[in-house]
């Protein structure tokens, strides 16, 4: 869980600073008209679509430093809460945006990243869900 915590908080500094490149190909399954496009004939709602494209960075980074936090903290030291609070804080980016995907119709390249921060968050989970789950509250 600590290497998707630190997957996650990677892909959201790269959300955040090149957020032109990871969501122009989002722009472009959704609307129909590229993101280059839109800029020129309304530069205004182009520039507030962007800063909301980094607002998912940001609330991106919050989930993968919020996950390395408990990894540190509660996760190596076999705390229950710890389990449920990862699979809470893993699954709901993900699964969100896979979602999302779905439904703008984009299974490009971004979509195989989302699928990877999915798959390394359920092995992190799966591996040790007997101990946590199977062990008494203290």
């Amino acid at each position: 869980m600590f290497t998707v915590g630190w997957f996650m908080v990677a892909m959201a500094i790269m959300w955040i600073f090149w957020t032109e490149i990871f969501v122009v190909s989002d722009f472009l399954a959704y609307t129909g008209t590229t993101y280059a496009d839109y800029l020129i004939s309304s530069p205004r709602f182009a520039e507030f679509w962007l800063l909301t494209k980094k607002l998912i960075g940001i609330f991106l980074l919050a989930t993968g430093i919020t996950i390395v936090f408990i990894t540190h903290n509660g996760y190596k030291k076999g705390e229950r809460w710890s389990w449920y609070a990862l699979l809470i804080a893993g699954n709901v980016p993900w699964w969100t945006f896979i979602i999302y995907k779905i439904y703008i119709g984009y299974y490009g390249g971004s979509m195989v990243v989302f699928v990877i921060g999915a798959i390394l968050c359920a092995i992190g989970l799966a591996i040790p869900a007997k101990e946590f789950i199977g062990k008494k509250s203290s």
